[in-house]
């Protein structure tokens, strides 16, 4: 299950083929996104309290390969067992200046932006920033009164704990993502899944076909 989200909250949630079909008419219109919550493409799993615990029932998982086509010795992975948390945030109040900062200490290229009240509402990149800033020589000038919510990009794709990474390794091929985060029913941003994330998995447990 994936969703969008942007200032205004939750504007979308439901399969990757809704997604495409979403994003595909959003290229060409402006809409308003649906917010369907009645499907799921994955088998339920307990709470993230008890998943550790928890084991998926061979029918369920036999039937799943079945769908993705897979075999008995391609393992099954979910969003929450490879995503990084906690995730470092950044706020949409914060200066352009400050940002850049920011992610100089962090050493990241690509971070959510959380509003007052810890929802996420967007992604700040650093070739979002750059549109704010002009470094000549070791002079390093910025567009004044700007901020994070001026820069960020105003839609955000995020997938559910239980997602299925190949399918969101399929989402970050079609959109051109570094990275997915992961927004629980709650709407609480619990994780995020890189592509290192991914290429860590196939490395460490291989075969993993990411494409089926």
């Amino acid at each position: 299950m994936f969703a969008i989200y942007d200032t205004r909250g939750r504007r979308f949630r439901d399969t990757l083929e809704n997604l495409r079909k979403v994003q595909a008419q959003n290229a060409s219109e402006n809409i308003q996104l649906r917010n369907n919550v009645t499907e799921d493409e994955t088998p339920p799993i307990p709470t993230p309290n008890d998943r550790d615990k928890a084991e998926i029932s061979n029918k369920a998982l036999q039937s799943y390969r079945d769908i993705l086509q897979l075999n008995q010795r391609e393992p099954i992975y979910h969003a929450h067992q490879l995503m990084s948390h906690p995730v470092t945030t950044v706020s949409m109040e914060l200066d352009i200046l400050s940002a850049r900062r920011f992610f100089q200490q962090q050493k990241f290229q690509q971070m959510p932006v959380i509003n007052a009240q810890e929802k996420i509402i967007g992604m700040l990149s650093i070739e979002d920033l750059l549109q704010f800033i002009i470094i000549d020589g070791e002079q390093v000038r910025y567009t004044r009164g700007k901020k994070v919510s001026d820069a960020m990009s105003q839609q955000v794709i995020t997938a559910d704990p239980v997602s299925d990474i190949r399918r969101i390794a399929q989402v970050m091929q079609e959109y051109h993502l570094s990275g997915v985060p992961i927004v629980n029913e709650q709407d609480r941003l619990i994780g995020i899944v890189s592509r290192s994330d991914i290429l860590r998995a196939v490395t460490n447990d291989p075969p993993l076909n990411m494409w089926s």
